[in-house]
């Protein structure tokens, strides 16, 4: 798929994804981060772009149905994550993603404890597991599929993310930013 294409492909699905976020009722009001969408939009670009193009366009299927039949994906990902309703997804596939980004993520932390910090460990898992239970089967097979060729690999979805983020950032690399957070200031 030709680059101009994919990019296309994100911001429609981000374009999505914002207009639930932004429709989400907190009880407690809106919340910091809905008054904030660039920080969304970043976020989310970098959840999306390491993934291959049969993902984003099966994903962008899975928020144009859930549109159409007046669902809110991510309201239902953040009553998911805060226990206000039961699981609505039990496949073995969001347990099999949620270990492999889950070791993926652990590495990261180890090797760049100050740009991503160990301690949300336990939140990630929360958060990516309560999101892939939104997900189609079908959807959920192609990530599934996916995250087991590059980890065949070797390879590291999350460090991907992070390189990714950190440039957005103005950084040259993820080692770049450890390198800035670390040294002392004059």
């Amino acid at each position: 798929m030709a680059e101009d294409k994919r990019t296309q492909l994100i911001e429609q699905i981000i374009k999505l994804e914002l207009d639930m976020f932004l429709a989400v009722n907190n009880r407690g009001g809106t919340s910091l981060c809905q008054e904030r969408p660039e920080s969304f939009r970043i976020m989310r670009n970098m959840t999306h772009s390491v993934l291959p193009d049969e993902y984003l366009e099966s994903y962008l299927a899975d928020l144009e149905q859930a549109a159409a039949d007046k669902r809110n994906l991510m309201t239902e990902k953040y009553a998911l994550m805060e226990g206000l309703i039961p699981v609505q997804n039990n496949s073995p596939a969001i347990a099999e993603i949620v270990s492999m980004e889950s070791e993926w993520r652990k590495e990261v932390a180890a090797q760049f404890p100050r740009s991503v910090h160990p301690d949300g460990h336990q939140s990630f898992c929360i958060y990516l597991g309560s999101e892939l239970q939104t997900y189609s089967p079908k959807t959920l097979d192609i990530y599934l599929k996916y995250a087991q060729s590059v980890q065949e690999k070797h390879g590291n979805l999350v460090r991907e993310r992070y390189e990714i983020l950190m440039r957005t950032l103005g950084y040259e690399s993820l080692a770049h930013c450890e390198e800035s957070v670390t040294k002392p200031a004059k």
